[in-house]
């Protein structure tokens, strides 16, 4: 078995859980051995660990005697340019001890893909690295045209096995949060400034529809939502588990005028098709097709973002059409084995196996 090392940044999210378990079992079956390192796990994580690994506090010592007690044989590292122990790991692991080192993120920070000095240092590690995995294709626009052949495409997304809400549970899960509009835009996740929600109040504003309601549903550290009120808006907090897919699966239309993260996953796997702005760019955003399964707006304008979203509310057989294609969009491209697949084509690369 080839010994295969994933470096994950701090802590390892909470959703990264399952994902490694399954990335473990899955590579296990072309003969690579999967296993982490990081500085802890999320707090209040539910999920079981189903893969080898070691928290240990993420210095350069520590990997690096890590890694050769460990006799490892292939390093990927998910690791933020502002960790100071990312390029001397890379000096030890590939120039002393003569390591495979695999990079895996997005290529750029894509908030802030101007930055000079920052851009110097991802093209100097892609040129360090044996190989490189992107969260998705069309982020190949920010690697060197050098690199490419060396460059494998594993899909963003997560591990899901939520089966479905039936539909007579419906209106039992809105009850349950005293949710009682008969038609519901839902937005989820952490709420951060940058996901521009006073937009889509605005345009709940703008619809003057009082049997439409906006469900927000998430952590809020920064108290963005004390600044929002209004008829018929629903602030739940954070919600986890089985009971955040059942309320996606009773809402009707997802909105996040701000750039689309893994949340759309979530989204499009309970069949809500997507209402967002355009300006953005995130790994995700290639799951989106817009007039398919959603529909990008122009950004800040509250009433094409009004009269979409009322579209879909309104239309039930289009709003179905797009829920179908939602589904189909996460079970064909955002399907786990396909961002593990990046990963089996990127280690057999760098080893000189045959997948």
């Amino acid at each position: 078995m080839i010994r295969v090392l994933l470096i994950n940044q701090n802590r390892i999210p909470h959703y990264r859980v399952p994902v490694y378990g399954h990335l473990s079992r899955y590579l296990n079956k072309y003969g690579f051995e999967f296993v982490v390192v990081s500085a802890g796990i999320q707090p209040d994580n539910p999920h079981s660990i189903e893969f080898q690994y070691a928290e240990i506090p993420l210095t350069t010592w520590n990997l690096s005697r890590f890694i050769r007690k460990q006799q490892i044989d292939v390093i990927i590292s998910w690791v933020d340019m502002k960790y100071l122990y990312l390029f001397p790991m890379y000096l030890i692991a590939k120039g002393i001890l003569g390591k495979k080192m695999i990079y895996w993120g997005q290529g750029r920070d894509l908030l802030d893909r101007d930055a000079r000095i920052k851009n110097l240092a991802y093209t100097t590690e892609q040129a360090l690295c044996d190989a490189i995995i992107l969260y998705a294709d069309h982020l190949k626009k920010y690697v060197p045209c050098r690199f490419h052949k060396k460059v494998f495409i594993a899909n963003n997304t997560l591990c899901l096995s939520y089966p479905g809400l039936p539909s007579e549970e419906r209106e039992n899960v809105l009850a349950e949060y005293g949710i009682h509009t008969k038609k519901n835009i839902i937005c989820m996740g952490r709420m951060q400034k940058r996901k521009r929600l006073e937009h889509l109040v605005e345009a709940l504003a703008y619809m003057k529809r009082p049997d439409i309601g906006l469900i927000l549903v998430g952590p809020d550290p920064d108290g963005i939502l004390n600044k929002i009120e209004g008829d018929n808006i629903y602030k739940l907090g954070p919600i986890y588990g089985v009971k955040k897919f059942d309320l996606l699966s009773a809402a009707d239309v997802y909105c996040l005028p701000g750039a689309v993260g893994l949340s759309i996953i979530d989204a499009f796997h309970c069949g809500l098709p997507l209402v967002t702005e355009d300006g953005d760019e995130s790994a995700e955003i290639m799951y989106l097709r817009n007039g398919v399964n959603g529909f990008i707006v122009q950004r800040g304008n509250i009433q094409e973002m009004a009269q979409k979203l009322m579209l879909l509310l309104d239309n039930k057989a289009l709003r179905q059409q797009f829920s179908d294609a939602a589904k189909r969009e996460i079970a064909e491209n955002g399907h786990i084995d396909k961002l593990c697949a990046g990963f089996r084509d990127a280690l057999c690369y760098v080893t000189g196996q045959h997948a």
